[in-house]
């Protein structure tokens, strides 16, 4: 049988889980990775261990979160249609990482730090606490992306990051947990010095003056 797009979106999201994995991003089975074809939705399955995941755990539902092919996804499909439906990401990673729980377990937003928060959309909020699976849970995440954030912390859970491809979603969810790293590293010595929001619109005329995406 002819390889569909879908067979290769699958294999993919099956090779991100891996790399996410790979670079210790995801901490075990605790995640999940979806990207946007269409009007499916291709997501990981319930219960999956990222350095082990193949294109047959990825499984496709539709906008409403309908099962049309493959095992049970995730318990956070909703969180993952919920972003889709209100913005216009096309991938989202969610993962547990150390550093984004702890931050967002004490600050209402990633603290600027850094100026690489302007690829994150400048602002990181942090959502309050629902149980994972919930509509609570998937509406807030979902409110936030579509204000602006690139990336979302989900207090005494994890975070949430979404992009216009599967590499830049990857790209999001490492920047969220490095800007994290940094301010925990940073808070352990002393008080950080914080960029101002005056601070972040120049970096980002700057940017645009010199045509500098790499910062």
């Amino acid at each position: 049988m002819p390889i569909t797009e879908i067979d290769q979106m699958r294999e993919s999201v099956a090779a991100k889980c891996r790399e996410i994995a790979a670079r210790e991003v995801a901490v075990g089975g605790a995640g999940n990775v979806s990207v946007r074809v269409g009007d499916q939705v291709l997501i990981t399955r319930s219960n999956l261990r990222f350095e082990a995941a193949t294109a047959e755990d990825v499984s496709v539902v539709d906008l409403d979160g309908k099962l049309l092919e493959g095992e049970r996804p995730s318990s956070e499909t909703g969180l993952h249609v919920g972003v889709y439906r209100r913005s216009g990401a096309e991938a989202v990673v969610h993962t547990h990482g150390r550093s984004s729980v702890a931050v967002g377990l004490v600050s209402d937003e990633i603290p600027l730090v850094h100026y690489n928060l302007l690829r994150l959309g400048g602002r990181v909020p942090t959502v309050p606490y629902f149980v994972f699976g919930s509509k609570e849970l998937a509406d807030a995440t979902g409110d936030a992306v579509a204000a602006g954030a690139a990336a979302v912390l989900l207090r005494n859970h994890g975070s949430v990051a979404c992009g216009r491809s599967l590499d830049e979603a990857v790209e999001h969810a490492e920047m969220t947990e490095w800007v994290c790293d940094v301010y925990l590293a940073a808070k352990s010595l002393g008080e950080p010095s914080l960029l101002t929001s005056q601070d972040l619109e120049e970096v980002a005329g700057q940017a645009t003056r010199l045509a500098y995406g790499g910062h």
